[in-house]
């Protein structure tokens, strides 16, 4: 019986997936959105350039363990993972050139889910732990809404399942999938000799490094890893469109013919309807910016700082930057170089795309990116399953935190990880239908502080 329900339950975890992520949730998520759109007075849009001020030239009143640059350096790049490298590629692998468009669209609503949770997070930004430790995130304002006694917790110990999975162990193991294609391709006996346990253990060392260094040099680490990994995917993409650039114009007038009817792009294999359409691409969109999820106000509670407009504002240009920027310069890039239905999928077709340009060097520079996009969240990570891990023991037993983020480092890079992105995406819309009751409860709140903000200029 036990060795029937062990074959049967990666059945059943994606079953529980396909519920979680239907007609209903995808309403739900899409009228709160369009709801705070509003109350907001469309924030994402009137705020927009203010943003970048915030960002770049703001002053950050805070005194916790990061500062608010290194609050947005560390959003920013738990945003530009493999989710984005691979995860849109499958997006439009599977619904069409039209997942381009939805994706871009739907970056607007996650973007005020963004302002939304990080506003919320820096108005309770005095709350601290039983060490004196800045404390914010869901966490906090949880506390605000019914359920208090127990949806603090309930957060907590899902988004730290969440970061371990989705965080760590996928990470992981794309790093070391990639990796291994390519000294599979090289002439080099000495490359072809390494093996997964080689590179998990490279891993786990690196990651054990950055970890014992605490908040701070998680910081740094991030902060290295961060303007590389974006710098060299502009270069890589920006090639694409220049080399296709006479492609252009039927590619975006592609992209939104097939946004409206996908059938008619697809053939009628997949039978998409735009319904499918659109919640595949929130799912991707949620899954590469993490707009919503919560995670982005515990990094941003970590800071200390009682800004709520100027935090709002800043964490709501990462959202712009991993999914408006991106993610679908990524989509684009597959569709006018393309490469769409020639057969590979995953980062494959992003490499395939940046082939068209740069020849076998842009393979190896994809399997770079990926690398550095994947060490960037898992770094990143480590330092939101840090908090989560404080907030459930009171911040004790920090050392056990990292055995066990390093073993599922080192798990997750020789195993193969097919359930777990099933259980991915449930931990993803756990997390994400908290949240989303936290900022929809106390979006009178907000809208009463932004209004205030906005008259003060």
């Amino acid at each position: 019986m036990v060795h029937d329900l062990m074959v049967q339950l990666p059945t059943y975890i994606t079953a529980v997936k396909d519920a979680m992520w239907g007609l209903p949730f995808l309403c739900a998520v899409v009228t709160t959105a369009i709801a705070a759109t509003v109350m907001l007075n469309f924030v994402q849009f009137t705020g927009f350039f203010r943003s970048f001020r915030e960002v770049f030239g703001g002053k950050s009143d805070g005194k916790g363990e990061i500062n608010s640059l290194q609050a947005f350096l560390k959003v920013l790049s738990t945003g530009l993972g493999n989710g984005a490298l691979a995860g849109v590629a499958m997006a439009v692998g599977k619904g069409g050139p039209g997942a381009v468009f939805w994706i871009f669209v739907l970056g607007f609503l996650g973007m005020v889910l963004r302002f939304a949770e990080v506003f919320l997070t820096s108005m309770y930004s005095g709350d601290a732990s039983k060490t004196g430790r800045a404390l914010g995130g869901p966490f906090v304002y949880l506390k605000s809404v019914p359920g208090r006694y127990f949806l603090p917790t309930l957060y907590a110990a899902v988004c730290f399942g969440y970061g371990l999975t989705s965080g760590c162990a996928s990470q992981c193991n794309s790093i070391g999938v990639t990796i291994l294609n390519m000294t599979s391709q090289s002439s080099s006996s000495f490359l072809q000799s390494i093996t997964s346990w080689h590179i998990a253990l490279a891993l786990t060392s690196f990651i054990l490094f950055t970890l014992v260094g605490g908040a701070r040099r998680i910081a740094k680490v991030n902060g290295v890893i961060v303007p590389l990994k974006v710098g060299l995917f502009f270069v890589m993409a920006l090639g694409v469109f220049i080399y296709h650039w006479s492609a252009l114009p039927a590619a975006f007038a592609l992209i939104f013919k097939c946004a409206m009817t996908p059938q008619a792009c697809m053939g009628g294999v997949f039978g998409y309807s735009v319904q499918q359409l659109i919640a595949l691409s929130l799912n991707r969109a949620i899954n590469a910016s993490e707009s919503g999820l919560g995670t982005a106000s515990i990094v941003y509670g970590a800071t200390g700082s009682s800004s709520t407009y100027a935090n709002g504002l800043s964490a709501m240009l990462s959202s712009f930057v991993s999914v408006q920027l991106v993610c679908v310069m990524v989509g684009l890039s597959i569709v006018v170089s393309g490469v769409l239905g020639t057969g590979p999928q995953g980062v494959a077709l992003t490499a395939a795309a940046f082939q068209t340009v740069f020849g076998s060097l842009g393979g190896w520079a994809t399997a770079f990116l990926s690398m550095i996009f994947g060490m960037g969240v898992f770094v990143a990570y480590g330092f939101i399953c840090r908090q989560c891990w404080f907030f459930l023991t009171n911040d004790k037993f920090e050392h056990v935190f990292t055995f066990i983020f390093c073993a599922v480092s080192l798990w997750g890079t020789v195993s193969n990880l097919d359930v777990v992105w099933d259980l991915v995406d449930i931990m993803t819309g756990a997390c994400f239908a908290i949240n989303l009751f936290a900022i929809l409860w106390n979006l009178p709140r907000i809208r009463a502080a932004v209004l205030v903000a906005q008259r003060k200029g």
